[in-house]
């Protein structure tokens, strides 16, 4: 873009009132919602774990999970093996991955998807204290107890003594077990 069509560009832009911004976004968003429409009616698995492996459009999938989860759980149930090594973050990708799998949470259903994937990281990362901290996170926004239990014993044998000190945040008494007696 030359410099004559920029100031065309930015002339045109400044000129805009909240009620011409407000168009424009509507028509964007009803672009955005057709395209998306189109994209969920092809093979999108492939596409979304390409993008989950390259990580630049990570954000964008999160995204597309969290909004279309309860339309197409079973589609999307299919990424939580692909979804679950940013939950371990703390950062925005766990912060946001972890949004993505709560959308896919049904109350009261266990995750049988997330099962293996904890129960390796209760294997592999028990002494990674941000690993374990983000994996509470994860199964207290899913609302899964009996995985969180699993953490909890795990957590409390870990060797590494902040790992050990995790469950204090995530006391039984407030996360029971569903197999726990309830107290009156």
């Amino acid at each position: 873009m030359g410099r004559r069509e920029w100031a065309k560009w930015w002339e045109s832009v400044t000129e805009w009132t909240p009620e011409d911004v407000w168009t424009d976004f509507l028509g964007k968003r009803r672009k955005y919602e057709r395209v998306k429409e189109e994209l969920l009616g092809t093979d999108l698995l492939p596409v979304l774990r390409k993008a989950l492996a390259d990580g630049d459009s990570s954000y964008a999938v999160f995204s597309l999970v969290e909004e279309e989860a309860g339309d197409r759980p079973e589609l999307f149930r299919e990424l939580v093996p692909d979804l679950y090594p940013y939950t371990l973050s703390l950062g925005p990708p766990g912060i946001f991955s972890r949004r993505a799998l709560r959308a896919l949470s049904r109350p009261g259903t266990p995750h049988a998807e997330l099962a293996p994937l904890v129960a390796a990281t209760l294997r592999d990362e028990v002494t990674d204290v941000f690993a374990m901290r983000a994996l509470a996170m994860l199964l207290e926004d899913v609302n899964d107890l009996t995985l969180l239990a699993r953490w909890r014993e795990a957590a409390l044998t870990s060797p590494d003594e902040d790992v050990r000190e995790l469950p204090d945040e995530y006391p039984e008494s407030e996360y029971p077990p569903p197999d726990a007696p309830q107290e009156p």
